[in-house]
């Protein structure tokens, strides 16, 4: 069966009584829930068909529950319009392709949410199966999403991000050329929280995890994709272990800032981290606003996508594990050595590993002037800086930047 992404997703399914249907499939879900993909998991949903009001799907002690009604706090609410739901159910169309192309709206955990689908047993004739994966390392539990088979790509998100901000690249790529990974980094969405300390939550520490998700995994090599901070610990990884890295791919990828150099000597003899542990008043205007600035034309996103992820950063703050992480990976960022022996910068022109670099004229958080420096660094690499992107191109640019991704892939396998 061809699949259907984003760009083309449409009603598919046409019944006499579309709400009973409905109503059979939800009754239907406690049949295919899978215990072993739940595993301890504790989690309440909502969904809320138009025309068929809401039920609520329970999940604890490996078994699933489906009552009607909405439970009055659900840790994810999905809201949607019968044809879409039967696509959903009947496997035509999946969960993040729903979301993506404004036909799904979430509200609460979107992480959570994202897994959902994979709670069960995937419909026959299923387009595409996505996977949850819990990956021990060094005692530490990294989720991810898994999408499609074949050569593997891992995508790491930025600072205060998940691995539902690559939902488009994920989208877009796992098919059957590629296994694509979305990780939720040690800190971030639904990974542990280890207290800092020592190395953790420094670029290597974070490269040395990815690298120890690999090994646990059985991926002796993989194309790396990293937005922001995980642009630079893609970057760290390929020059830690470059026999683990096909590639590195960064979209609007951090670097030794020269912005803060001024304030790295404060940075290293205090630990302003630790105010992060004080609870953080914020409002969602005011989380919207700040995830607008991220791209050159926010209009571009639909408007209830962009609510999704202030109502998700929101809970996030919530977590005191998450704002250490947040604030730690951000004084380790400034701390970034960028000149004399052993600096970033030095390191890089080092890099032995293939890399492309996309930069955006408008991102506010990466200045588009480091990507000459980058081609100054790195002669070999590719770099491009787009003249209509911010610091977020796989959902400003989604088609644009699947298709680059995938013909880079493909002239590097080309070339092994």
């Amino acid at each position: 069966m061809t699949r259907v992404d984003a760009r083309t997703v449409r009603s598919l399914h046409v019944v006499d009584d579309p709400l009973e249907e409905v109503r059979s499939s939800l009754l239907r879900l406690a049949e295919r829930f899978d215990p072993a993909a739940a595993g301890g998991l504790t989690a309440t949903f909502v969904i809320d068909v138009a025309g068929r009001g809401p039920t609520t799907i329970t999940v604890q002690d490996a078994r699933c529950f489906v009552s009607p009604g909405a439970a009055p706090a659900p840790d994810a609410r999905f809201a949607t319009e019968p044809a879409t739901w039967l696509d959903l159910v009947a496997g035509r169309v999946d969960g993040i392709a729903a979301f993506l192309a404004g036909r799904l709206r979430i509200e609460g955990d979107l992480n959570l949410a994202a897994r959902f689908e994979t709670l069960f047993r995937p419909a026959p004739g299923a387009t595409r199966v996505l996977r949850t994966r819990h990956t021990t390392v060094r005692g530490l539990e990294i989720e991810s999403i898994v999408a499609g088979s074949g050569i593997p790509v891992l995508l790491l998100h930025g600072l205060g991000a998940s691995k539902v901000s690559f939902l488009p690249t994920l989208d877009g790529l796992g098919g059957d050329r590629f296994e694509v990974h979305a990780l939720d980094l040690p800190g971030f969405g639904r990974s542990s929280k280890p207290i800092p300390g020592g190395r953790r939550y420094t670029m290597a520490w974070m490269a040395d995890t990815v690298h120890g998700y690999l090994i646990r995994n059985g991926i002796r090599s993989a194309h790396i994709v990293g937005n922001s901070m995980g642009g630079r610990i893609a970057t760290e990884l390929g020059l830690r272990h470059p026999g683990s890295v096909r590639s590195v791919i960064g979209l609007g990828s951090a670097v030794a800032f020269d912005e803060y150099r001024r304030i790295a000597p404060l940075l290293r003899v205090t630990r302003p981290q630790y105010l992060a542990v004080a609870p953080l008043r914020a409002r969602r205007s005011w989380i919207e606003a700040g995830l607008r600035q991220l791209f050159h034309d926010p209009t571009r996103l639909p408007a209830a996508n962009i609510t999704a992820a202030a109502n998700d950063v929101l809970l996030s703050l919530r977590d005191p594990g998450y704002r250490l992480a947040f604030a730690t990976c951000a004084r380790n960022l400034g701390l970034e050595k960028g000149h004399g022996r052993n600096s970033y910068w030095e390191r890089l022109a080092a890099c032995g590993v293939p890399t492309y670099w996309i930069f955006g004229q408008h991102d506010r958080l990466v200045q588009h002037r480091y990507a000459e420096r980058v081609r100054t660094s790195l002669p070999a690499a590719k770099v491009e800086l787009w003249d209509d992107c911010g610091h977020v191109p796989q959902f400003e640019h989604p088609e644009r930047v699947n298709d680059r991704i995938t013909s880079w892939l493909e002239r590097i396998e080309a070339g092994r």
